[in-house]
């Protein structure tokens, strides 16, 4: 019989454990996922998930940015075609989100109850991953490939916002209808794109 080594079982913990505190947190919300209920879903003590996580925050912090790429990898490198570049973009992001769906329907009402999640060091990152987006987009602004006259976050939240609602919305009722990703970004670029890249 195959025997992990420490450092294998080490990290067959720590999976286990990320697997669990998501669970609980989409069943019971933030406060009710407990360390204890954590550990207990995961087959290990209480002691265990501190020693290999230090806290319920840094636990949670870790497993959310194991479902979904860093946001870097969602970001384009800016390739001179400004539509390939937002095509990519929007693509990356709607499989992001459509492979968290269950999760995020829970989240939301979390975020709008425990501020502590939002924060800048909240255990989920997401002013974090935010903040990327918007520079992203101030930086076409800086580059003059989109105009000005809308804030990075307002440029940031046109193209992305409608798909947050498709996914979240529609998904949750089980409605799916045809969605054409390129003309969605050709009417965010209509009187937004200055010049060509």
């Amino acid at each position: 019989m195959y025997l992990l080594s420490s450092f294998e079982e080490a990290d067959a913990t720590r999976t286990t454990l990320m697997r669990s505190g998501l669970e609980l947190l989409a069943e019971k919300g933030y406060k009710g996922a407990t360390t204890r209920e954590i550990a207990a879903r995961a087959g290990v003590s209480e002691v265990t998930l501190f020693r290999q996580f230090g806290s319920k925050e840094a636990l949670l912090h870790e497993a959310v940015q194991k479902l979904h790429p860093p946001v870097e990898q969602v970001l384009p490198r800016l390739s001179g075609n400004l539509e390939a570049d937002l095509l990519y973009l929007t693509e990356r992001y709607l499989q992001m989100l459509e492979a968290n769906q269950g999760l995020l329907v829970r989240l939301l009402p979390e975020l709008a109850r425990h501020p502590e999640l939002r924060g800048e060091t909240g255990p989920l990152g997401l002013r974090k991953a935010m903040s990327r987006v918007f520079e992203f987009f101030a930086e076409l602004q800086k580059q003059a490939c989109l105009r000005a006259e809308e804030t990075p976050s307002q440029a940031a939240i046109a193209l992305l916002g409608p798909l947050f609602a498709r996914v979240l919305m529609l998904g949750a009722m089980g409605i799916q209808p045809p969605f054409d990703l390129q003309a969605h970004v050709r009417g965010f670029l209509e009187g937004r794109q200055l010049g060509q890249r």
